[in-house]
């Protein structure tokens, strides 16, 4: 009898939920024909709540329709596009394998390489899935200037017989699209980034090419191309910063680093115009050093590295073959319960009042949130938030703590406790008030992408446990913020200025608040209390600084703020193009 379990979606099977993001949630289903027809597919599901939001839904649409013009062997296949009752969905194509991510994670615990032969087809297998896609024309012949924008390594996915595929075009845009990227808005992974792109500055074809040069550079050295915290990386990444080909992968051939160099260029106009130029010299180098790289090579090497995991997907397969459906009427399945793999609108844990280091925070749209409102001359940015914390990855500074469950969402909140509990012998004792706070806040973290009001509930009972949280009070704001709840969020960025006035985030979250409420002079103090505090990214809140300056009329400050802004950071493109066009208007 098999053991899965599956839910009828309109003439489809849903086998397994494999995985939950911000937007969708993927299953793994089948297809059930007549005469004993079957077959696997993925199904990608709007997540049930976001199913009227008209934005996030055009959006979800919109890349369905791009998607669904590509056909290319390098290129996840679409099959269908729908709506069950209120709820739309793409079926694709069902890969199995794993992404580059997970094989260099693989391949380095195994001590397993993948070596020049496998990087080399990789390589060729981007590039011409990308030269695919950049000279896709629609069906009155028009060019759709496709750029993916995302090529990074958890969208490559190799398959256990050695087939490349591009993944996840869901943030890529054609030059039809209605859906309009808003300047400054930085989208894909910062690593893996052209530094055009890093720069909020407007990005053609070329861009991917940069990204397919840092896939290539890390399968042949094994290493991450740009390194340290995010805005570290953000700024190597704008100056196309990284240690040399030669330096990284020494004693390889010359030609290898010739191309390695033109697609890794930092000016786009230097590099490869076309992936297709770049294929053409990958395929040549493999000609000059006599290896023929195949499908079948590198299949034999994934199956050499996932032997167990090939076994598993055989024993599911087995499952899934017996599976049937419940009778029931054909409607969309419940909604699932929150989960939420990369949370999103939780920011970074404030440290300690003083003595202490400070952690570097995230822009927002690096990583998960992103919150971005044009204003006059540019456009501000809310800072907020790393993925949640785990098991694995406590804290800085802070001990392992017991996980605390939550109460119900809507519940009153939980008072805190005493001081001191009494240890019963044999018994672990109670959490205390900060232990409590804390787990409601990793709690609030793991559903704060999915469902945000039972995020907020669950930091509201933190504030009850510890009053004296700023962490909790700071990142209620952040959530407040991106609900449009202003006033709420000023209350709560005011409790947690109060309680750690050193802690330059919550300053600039509540000049970016004040920003989009027009209180432009708060808005100034705010931001030059960020700029007193001297964080990392201070060009950055010296940037809005000069815009609610001039917003006030106050053009001279406005200049004086952007200069500093440059000189503290001279890649700063947005603040350098500012300054210029504020000098030109005197």
């Amino acid at each position: 009898m098999s053991m899965i379990d599956p839910t009828r979606y309109g003439k489809y099977l849903l086998l397994e939920k494999l995985a939950t993001g911000g937007m969708a949630q993927l299953y793994r289903g089948k297809i059930v024909g007549v005469q004993g027809f079957e077959k696997i597919i993925a199904i990608k599901q709007i997540l049930p709540h976001l199913s009227t939001e008209k934005e996030l839904v055009d959006a979800f649409i919109d890349e369905a329709k791009l998607a669904g013009l590509l056909n290319h062997q390098n290129i996840v296949q679409i099959y269908d596009f729908g709506q069950i009752e209120d709820s739309y969905f793409i079926c694709m194509e069902y890969l199995f394998g794993k992404d580059l991510r997970v094989i260099a994670s693989k391949s380095y615990e195994r001590q397993v390489p993948l070596g020049l032969q496998n990087a080399l087809y990789i390589a060729t297998r981007i590039c011409a899935g990308l030269d695919y896609a950049h000279k896709l024309k629609d069906f009155q012949g028009k060019a759709l200037n496709i750029i993916h924008r995302d090529i990074s390594p958890q969208n490559i996915f190799i398959t256990y017989e050695g087939e490349v595929k591009i993944l996840d075009f869901g943030i890529a845009k054609a030059a039809s699209q209605s859906t309009i990227t808003q300047m400054g808005m930085i989208k894909g992974k910062v690593a893996y980034m052209s530094p055009e792109q890093a720069s909020g500055n407007p990005i053609d074809h070329r861009s991917d090419i940069f990204s397919a040069g840092i896939l290539f550079y890390e399968m042949l050295s094994g290493r991450k191309m740009f390194q340290g915290d995010t805005m570290q990386i953000l700024a190597k990444v704008r100056r196309a910063e990284f240690d040399p080909p030669e330096a990284a992968i020494p004693a390889m051939p010359v030609t290898l680093y010739r191309i390695l160099h033109q697609a890794l260029a930092k000016e786009p106009s230097d590099r490869y115009q076309t992936c297709g130029e770049m294929l053409a010299d990958l395929e040549e180098c493999m000609v000059g050093l006599e290896i023929r790289p195949s499908s079948r090579t590198l299949g034999e090497y994934m199956k050499g590295l996932f032997t167990q995991e090939i076994a598993a997907e055989g024993d599911f397969m087995r499952d899934a073959a017996e599976a049937s459906a419940r009778p029931e009427p054909e409607v969309a399945p419940p909604a699932m319960p929150p989960a939420f793999q990369e949370p999103q609108g939780i920011a970074p844990t404030p440290a300690p009042a003083a003595p202490r280091k400070l952690g570097t925070p995230l822009l927002a749209g690096i990583g998960v949130a992103l919150a971005v409102a044009v204003l006059g001359g540019g456009y501000f940015l809310l800072r907020g938030a790393p993925p949640a914390p785990t098991p694995q990855r406590e804290m800085a500074g802070t001990p392992p703590q017991p996980a605390v469950q939550p109460p119900a969402a809507g519940t009153t909140p939980a008072k805190a406790p005493p001081a001191e509990t009494a240890r019963t012998p044999g018994k672990a004792p109670a959490p205390t008030s900060a232990e409590k706070a804390k787990g409601l806040i990793e709690q609030a973290q793991q559903v704060a992408g999915t469902n945000p009001q039972e995020a907020v509930s669950l930091l509201l009972q933190a504030i009850g446990a510890d009053p004296k949280s700023a962490q909790a009070h700071f990142q209620l704001g952040l959530l407040y913020a991106k609900q449009k709840e202003y006033p709420k969020a000023i209350q709560a960025y005011g409790q947690a200025a109060d309680l750690d006035p050193k802690f330059p985030d919550t300053f600039f979250n509540l000049g970016y608040v004040y920003a989009l409420t027009k209180e432009y002079r708060k808005a100034e103090e705010m931001y030059a209390r960020v700029a007193t505090l001297e964080p990392p990214y201070i060009d950055e809140a010296l940037y809005n600084l000069a815009i609610v300056q001039e917003k006030q009329g106050k053009k001279q400050k406005a200049i004086e703020s952007l200069e500093r802004a440059v000189r503290t950071n001279p890649n700063n493109t947005p603040a350098e193009k500012f300054l210029n066009s504020l000098k030109r208007k005197q």
